[in-house]
């Protein structure tokens, strides 16, 4: 038995592809967390104009904002009552 058929009677057969789209989008978030975390950040900075500075700043706070959402329904809270929802 492969381990892919041990984990399939973890869960039910039904959300598998959901699963599995999930598993690949994850692996391409580490993919482009790796390469942004391969250059230091004043490197970054220098290398973009103020506009794309701006963007940059935007697009990271909204990552860690939504991934803090995704964070606390993980652990049953629910993040429409969590004082997050008003920073995103």
């Amino acid at each position: 038995m492969s381990e892919d058929d041990s984990n399939m009677d973890e869960y039910p057969t039904e959300i598998h592809d959901y699963l599995t789209a999930f598993e690949k989008s994850l692996g391409s978030v580490d993919e482009m967390l790796k390469t942004m975390m391969s250059v230091s950040r004043s490197e970054l900075l220098q290398k973009l104009d103020p506009l794309e500075q701006a963007k940059l700043d935007l697009v990271s706070v909204y990552t860690l904002n939504s991934m803090f959402w995704v964070y606390l329904a993980t652990q049953g809270i629910n993040p429409k009552e969590h004082p997050v929802k008003q920073e995103l």
